[in-house]
């Protein structure tokens, strides 16, 4: 059954790509070897493993099951890939909202429900997951011209649920890297944004989370894009990034792309203050408003 691609099943197909192209097999070699002693109706076709290591097809337990035989999978690995599979047809509590979100950022939410680890660089406003809901207001209704002013409320929810994986099972932690511009910015007014300032330094204090301040004077910025790389648990998964920008949200999940954003969260993460000179930074600028 051809559907949506989600994280979930690309993810599925990547590790299974994966593991054939160390097994040195073609797609054609793989099913010959899943098809012998097979009848015809339990066949299967180079077009569908296509399908499946691309994620836009889903894959039965009995197929499944047949490449981990063939390509000598482990019990331990044969039962990931099958919780994998399995989690690729749930319906996901963000696809509430995928009449007022682009597909993009429904995916968005699904990489964050999976992923371990969280590294971020922000130039404009605070990192989704350190918003509050007030600053989450301001911001989706004064710097998205597109979102109707009936959607504020919903994709606020949407973005305060996100931020649920914060104390999640299995998060490790987040590094945020942000722009000094992003906490000197009077988004909402005064109050909005000393709230804001203080959820920052509250929730360096709960959660896995740090905070790092890229200060005026590092000079000219490393990147001019925001973006959010997101590290798995798997062993054969790659990294994600999502890249947001005014005129698009892209996922990429190709190594060349995934590596130049890694370059440029390393360099604005080198230049900016540490974590405690951060906050200290966090606390003056508060203070003054």
């Amino acid at each position: 059954m051809a559907l949506r691609k989600t994280i979930r099943s690309r993810r599925l197909g990547k590790q299974i790509r994966r593991l054939r192209d160390d097994a040195q097999l073609s797609q054609e070699k793989l099913v010959e070897l899943m098809n012998a002693d097979q009848p015809n109706q339990r066949r299967i076709s180079a077009a569908y493993l296509s399908r499946v290591e691309s994620g836009l097809g889903r894959i039965t337990p009995d197929h499944l099951q047949r490449i981990g035989t063939v390509l000598e999978v482990d019990a331990e690995q044969a039962q990931k890939f099958d919780d994998l599979r399995r989690r690729a047809d749930e319906t996901g509590w963000w696809q509430e909202y995928s009449d007022i979100v682009t597909e993009a950022v429904e995916m968005l939410v699904e990489i964050g429900e999976d992923a371990t680890t969280v590294r971020s660089y922000d130039l404009a406003f605070v990192q989704g997951l350190l918003q509050t809901r007030a600053y989450a207001e301001a911001v989706i209704g004064n710097g998205r011209a597109f979102v109707a002013p009936i959607n504020v409320d919903r994709m606020a929810e949407l973005r305060l649920r996100r931020q649920q994986r914060l104390s999640g099972d299995g998060f490790q932690g987040l590094v945020a890297v942000m722009t000094e511009g992003v906490i000197r910015t009077l988004v909402g007014g005064r109050d909005v944004m000393r709230e804001q300032l203080r959820h920052l330094i509250d929730v360096t204090q709960e959660y896995p989370v740090t905070i790092h301040i890229l200060p005026f004077s590092a000079g000219a910025l490393p990147g001019s894009d925001n973006f959010v790389i997101f590290e798995f648990p798997h062993d054969l998964d790659g990294d994600v990034v999502y890249v947001d920008s005014d005129t698009a949200q892209r996922i990429y999940e190709d190594r060349s792309p995934v590596r130049q954003c890694t370059y440029t969260f390393d360099a604005a993460l080198a230049q900016a203050l540490s974590a405690r000179e951060s906050q200290v930074l966090i606390r003056e600028v508060m203070e003054e408003l």
